[in-house]
C-alpha cells in the first residue's frame, strides 16, 4: 500500500514539474516579446518624432 502512494505521489509531483516548466516557457517568451517590443518602440521613435514622419509615403 505504500508503495503505491509512493508511485501515486511521483506521479503527481513529475505532472506538476511539467505544468511548472510549461508556464516557466511561457512566461519567457512573453519577456521576450516585451524586449522585443520594448527596442521596436526605441528604434520607430525619437525623441518627439516619430519614425513616420521621418520617411516619406510611398503611396
Amino acid at each position: 500500500m505504500a508503495t503505491f502512494t509512493d508511485e501515486k505521489e511521483v506521479k503527481m509531483i513529475e505532472e506538476l514539474t511539467i505544468d511548472a516548466e510549461i508556464l516557466i516557457e511561457i512566461d519567457d517568451e512573453r519577456k521576450d516579446l516585451k524586449e522585443k517590443r520594448g527596442i521596436i518602440k526605441e528604434t520607430l521613435f525619437a525623441g518627439s518624432h516619430k519614425l513616420r514622419h521621418v520617411i516619406p509615403n510611398a503611396h
